[in-house]
């Protein structure tokens, strides 16, 4: 007699965060590495847009190629060390360091159907920017996993990239999130029933600000998860993020404003709302289908 496949408890909702542009204003090497090293940002890219347009690299091994090449890094070499120190001068969109997470969690346990259930909430970032800068973030703490571009170091300096997050590829990391394969060493190629699977696509929320987010986006949306655009709210609502949601990229649109009593979280309460029910739901059917078979022995 076959087995009956391992089936995962599947009561653990994933939001799944952009970082530049998304809970953070602008980019985190402009913030940081051009602020200390007193690099022009428009020199800086115009440098990396060369080395796509005329040497055809992919556009974000070019710029991690320009911060091991470029003079100024040859003279005076990033390292661990003065990237984890460069995140203190990461800016933030409201509400993001000043209780969101701790807020969020708070409005999860009140949901009545959460304890019995058995619900938690896990928070995750996949960024086109620095790992080394990111695991230095006051809120790193909040984050189950953050994937971004890394480097080997030798002797104290970068000699190379070991991980590379562009657009595309961000989607592979969606995935290791689904499957709970989180290490890098795991292998996610191979075939598992979504029974078994730690994170169902169906409970998870991508938040991004923009068209690099939107190969990620439609990964979530067309497994049945949920995506969320935003935009500085200092600006007004970029074409772009109108597109997203017209071309139904993204569910809804809001500033990036993560205050309690913001839109964007009154829309992440509601859609959090939506997945508890759905788990509630499923799992109410899943117990009463088991009555069902052993009565029917």
């Amino acid at each position: 007699m076959l087995e009956e496949p391992r089936k995962a408890a599947q009561n653990i909702i994933a939001i799944v965060y952009d970082f530049d542009g998304t809970l953070s204003p602008g980019n985190m090497q402009e913030e940081t590495i051009f602020k200390a090293y007193g690099i022009d940002k428009r020199k800086f890219w115009a440098k990396s847009q060369a080395l796509v347009a005329r040497r055809g690299y992919e556009k974000t091994l070019a710029y991690l190629k320009l911060l091991i090449d470029d003079p100024v890094f040859r003279r005076r070499p990033l390292s661990k060390s003065r990237l984890r120190e460069f995140s203190k001068h990461l800016p933030y969109y409201p509400g993001v360091d000043e209780g969101y997470f701790d807020q969020l969690d708070v409005f999860i346990r009140s949901v009545p159907e959460v304890p019995e259930a058995r619900i938690t909430l896990e928070h995750y970032i996949i960024s086109s920017g620095l790992q080394d800068i990111l695991e230095g973030a006051s809120i790193r703490k909040y984050f189950k996993k953050i994937y971004a571009c890394e480097y080997d170091f030798q002797r104290g300096r970068p000699v190379f990239p070991k991980l590379v997050i562009n657009d595309t590829n961000k989607t592979q990391f969606l995935f290791r999130i689904n499957k709970g394969k989180l290490k890098l060493s795991e292998s996610i190629n191979d075939h598992m029933p979504e029974a078994e699977r730690r994170i169902p696509f169906r409970n998870m929320i991508y938040v991004g600000d923009g068209i690099t987010d939107v190969p990620s986006m439609t990964v979530v949306q067309k497994a049945g998860g949920n995506a969320i655009a935003v935009f500085d709210p200092a600006k007004r609502v970029p074409r772009a993020v109108k597109a997203m949601v017209a071309e139904h990229r993204a569910e809804h649109f809001a500033p990036a404003d993560f205050g309690p009593h913001s839109l964007l979280v009154k829309i992440l309460r509601q859609t959090l709302k939506k997945i508890i029910a759905s788990i509630v739901y499923r799992s109410s059917a899943a117990r009463s289908s088991d009555w069902v078979r052993r009565h029917m022995k």
